[in-house]
């Protein structure tokens, strides 16, 4: 896989085990570089846990590495975590308001399909954990 097809992030090993290893990223908002970030309160940056396949090459908790994703995958999770929740709650409010509902039971209605939406994944989550693939890498220079 090329470097242009894949998402990477910089992280830090938190703990390993025989076949997979927790890596910690912190995940920036577009605007955390910005200088007048403290000043604005909009800024936003969260530490993540990612489980990754542990590779051959020897890693301990705290060695740097990086994360990676195919772009596929990165796609996969934006379509389930956001296109398709946009869709069912768009589509959900569209029809039934063309079907002479309130506004309000419309509402109301899409956000109980969305939480069933959310339940549903919940429980697939291992399922869809199989086809999200990372890898890491070790930094070179660390």
């Amino acid at each position: 896989m090329g470097k242009s097809s894949r998402v990477q992030h910089e992280g830090i090993v938190k703990s390993i085990s025989t076949q997979t290893l927790e890596v910690s990223i912190i995940s920036h908002s577009a605007c955390s570089g910005c200088h007048a970030k403290s000043a604005c309160g909009i800024a936003d940056m969260k530490e993540k846990v990612i489980t990754a396949q542990r590779p051959r090459e020897e890693l301990r908790p705290g060695d740097k590495v990086i994360v990676y994703a195919s772009v596929n995958n990165a796609f996969y999770s934006v379509l389930l975590a956001y296109i398709m929740p946009s869709i069912l709650i768009i589509a959900t409010i569209f029809f039934l308001e063309k079907s002479g509902s309130s506004e309000l039971y419309a509402a109301i209605s899409s956000l109980i399909l969305l939480a069933g939406y959310f339940i549903i994944l919940y429980f697939c989550r291992n399922k869809i954990a199989r086809k999200i693939n990372f890898t890491v890498e070790k930094i070179a220079n660390y």
